[in-house]
């Protein structure tokens, strides 16, 4: 027997792995050599049954836990008193009997403290702090306002009351009657510049009771019911004339009249005539007489006896006193003049709706011309 005998080769699984993989580089060099590719398709190997070679777990055993029973109650006296307590207390805390009453006398009553709550501050916070400033401010501006105003005095304004012309002064008057003449006979009194014009009005007046009416002078009806209060005054005038100087001033009083009917006044001042000087007496008043400065006829007996004056008799008057008709400032008047000429009383219209009484003719002209300017203003 041949020792020599070769065995046959044995292929391991790597190498049969190797040789059944066929790739197109193996490919192309077995052509390159001048063979033929093996083009028999490899068939797969035999399938093995994996599930057969793992091996199955045991089943594990999961313990139950045991059920947990409660406690059985201790049983308790039915009558629970201080000694029992304190027996249980040493048996737990396995205390003595001293250290248990100090631990109880320190552990007394305990006051609890309050809870203080955080302070959170929010946008409701801020709005209720920012209308408290302004209410704050605004109190402050109204305590100053207020403080202000009783500090300043306040100024009074004088009431304005219309006037059918333009006058330089103002003075308020009351009363009726013989108190309203005695207001007005004052006023006359009072000084007045040269060519100026004083209101007097009364703050009672309504459109149906003026200054005149307020007189109570006994003018006739007709003459009273014509009048109207709106545009109607009472004033005094300084015109420096030389017949009001001889009655001891150079002011005299006056009446601007505002009438409805023009013919019913007129005829009115016509019956009111005989009365008017006597019913006005204490605003237009006679003159004073003169004192004569005519020279007196003496006769001288001797030298050794005493002179003997003998005034002779005044003359008689060179006219009687009366309404006459005359025109001032192109404009038609009644004017009483006493014995001496002179002018104690006047009256004539601007207008068919303005009647002016006044003392002399120049009084009656510087209230015509006043009439004129503010007409035209």
């Amino acid at each position: 027997m041949d020792t020599n005998d070769k065995k046959p080769d044995v292929i391991s699984g790597s190498e049969l792995s190797e040789k059944y993989i066929r790739t197109f580089a193996g490919d192309m060099e077995t052509l390159k050599k001048g063979g033929v590719p093996d083009l028999v398709p490899l068939t797969p190997p035999p399938a093995t049954d994996i599930s057969s070679q793992i091996p199955i777990p045991a089943p594990i055993s999961i313990p139950q836990a045991p059920i947990a029973r409660a406690p059985e109650a201790p049983k308790t006296s039915p009558i629970e008193t201080y000694a029992n307590d304190f027996s249980q207390r040493m048996k737990e805390t396995q205390a003595s009997t001293a250290t248990v009453l100090a631990a109880e006398q320190d552990a007394g009553p305990r006051v609890p403290q309050p809870l203080v709550p955080e302070k959170k501050f929010h946008w409701n916070s801020r709005i209720v702090i920012g209308v408290t400033l302004l209410l704050l401010g605004g109190t402050g501006i109204y305590i100053a306002y207020t403080r202000y105003l009783t500090n300043v005095s306040p100024i009074i304004l004088a009431p304005t009351v219309s006037a059918p012309i333009f006058v330089d002064d103002r003075e308020k008057i009351s009363g009726t009657g013989p108190v309203l003449l005695q207001a007005i006979e004052q006023s006359v009194s009072r000084p007045l510049s040269v060519g100026s014009v004083r209101l007097l009005y009364m703050a009672n007046t309504t459109d149906t009771d003026s200054v005149f009416s307020a007189l109570h002078v006994s003018a006739p009806d007709i003459l009273l019911r014509n009048v109207n209060a709106t545009g109607s005054m009472v004033g005094v005038v300084n015109t420096g004339s030389a017949t009001a100087a001889a009655a001891g001033s150079n002011q005299s009083p006056f009446f601007i009249l505002s009438v409805i009917s023009y013919s019913n006044t007129f005829s009115g001042m016509l019956s009111w005539e005989p009365l008017i000087l006597r019913n006005l007496e204490a605003l237009f008043p006679a003159y004073p007489e003169e004192i004569s400065t005519s020279p007196i006829a003496t006769t001288t007996l001797a030298t050794t006896t005493p002179k003997t004056t003998v005034r002779l008799p005044r003359p008689a008057p060179a006219s009687v006193p009366t309404f006459v008709d005359e025109v001032v400032a192109n404009h038609d008047v009644r004017v009483y003049r006493d014995a001496a000429g002179r002018s104690v009383l006047l009256y004539g219209y601007w207008n068919q709706t303005t009647l002016i009484l006044a003392r002399d003719a120049a009084a009656f002209t510087e209230i015509v011309q006043r009439l004129a300017t503010s007409r035209t203003l």
